[in-house]
């Protein structure tokens, strides 16, 4: 007879149920939360880069704080690097600084603007043309080379990042690589 049957939960499972939604779960689901806000964001900022060195992917570091400008013409090249808050104008041709490694580990490196781009062998004029139209490189100059190697105009800094990798991935191009600029090496 299934009358009147009261059932119990037995003394172990009921602490355990409390253990999940009592008072101390909730502090600890929230505490939870906090550090993945406070996480989220430095991950975000540590988002990994990379570029296209011929087939090779190479990872990039953002050098925080320091900016590459290459707005005026008649800037000293030692200068070109300087902190983020000696900028003359965030608006202006200015590129974040970027190293191979992490921290100041390799050479800087940042981007003035442009993509060199490295056309298929036997690739001639009308698929050249249907490959800079397909892409939408209106601004695009030969650099020798037997016609395959071309550089096109893209604004400064992580938009040439940017441009450089969506073309070599798009697979019509042999190599592209963004128009770095490093510090010249003193001997």
């Amino acid at each position: 007879m299934m009358g009147n049957r009261i059932v119990t939960t037995p003394p172990a499972r009921r602490s355990a149920r409390r253990a999940r939604s009592g008072p101390l779960a909730r502090r600890r689901a929230a505490a939870a939360a906090l550090v993945l806000v406070a996480v989220l964001p430095c991950a975000a900022f540590a988002q990994q880069r990379y570029w296209y060195d011929g087939a090779v992917r190479r990872p990039l570091w953002a050098q925080p704080g320091l900016v590459a400008e290459f707005g005026d013409g008649g800037l000293e090249k030692s200068r070109v690097v300087k902190p983020a808050a000696l900028a003359k104008d965030a608006s202006g041709p200015a590129s974040p600084v970027f190293r191979d490694g992490p921290g100041d580990a390799g050479a800087p490196r940042a981007l003035p603007g442009g993509v060199v781009l490295r056309l298929p062998p036997g690739t001639d004029d009308a698929r050249r043309q249907a490959i800079f139209s397909r892409h939408g490189l209106n601004s695009v100059r030969p650099l020798g080379d037997g016609g395959l190697a071309w550089f096109a105009w893209s604004p400064p800094g992580s938009a040439s990042l940017d441009l450089a990798n969506r073309l070599y991935e798009s697979g019509d191009f042999a190599s592209a690589a963004p128009n770095w600029w490093q510090p010249r090496a003193l001997k």
